[in-house]
């Protein structure tokens, strides 16, 4: 299946720390999709990131819980932005 990106999407490593957005599309293999798929990071998940130093771990906020992430594989996860105005979590 072709992922299709979004013109406004763009890869979660690119987020600043208190930043919201929504979990557009995983671009990675079936293993790691399913692994965050179990943590509860699906398309629709809505994800704060905690830290994003620009280097070590992202490490985001999702569904009540904290997960820290390989910048590697934050790279991967396509996420569109979002405002804290309007949006439920």
């Amino acid at each position: 299946m072709a992922v299709v990106k979004k013109p406004d999407s763009m890869s979660l490593v690119s987020l600043a720390p208190g930043q919201r957005a929504r979990v557009e599309a995983i671009c990675c293999g079936h293993g790691f999709r399913m692994r965050l798929a179990a943590l509860g990071i699906i398309p629709g998940t809505l994800i704060t990131v905690l830290r994003n130093a620009g280097a070590g771990p992202v490490i985001v906020e999702a569904r009540g819980g904290r997960l820290a992430l390989g910048r590697g594989q934050a790279a991967r996860i396509e996420v569109q932005p979002i405002s804290s105005e309007g949006e439920g979590g």
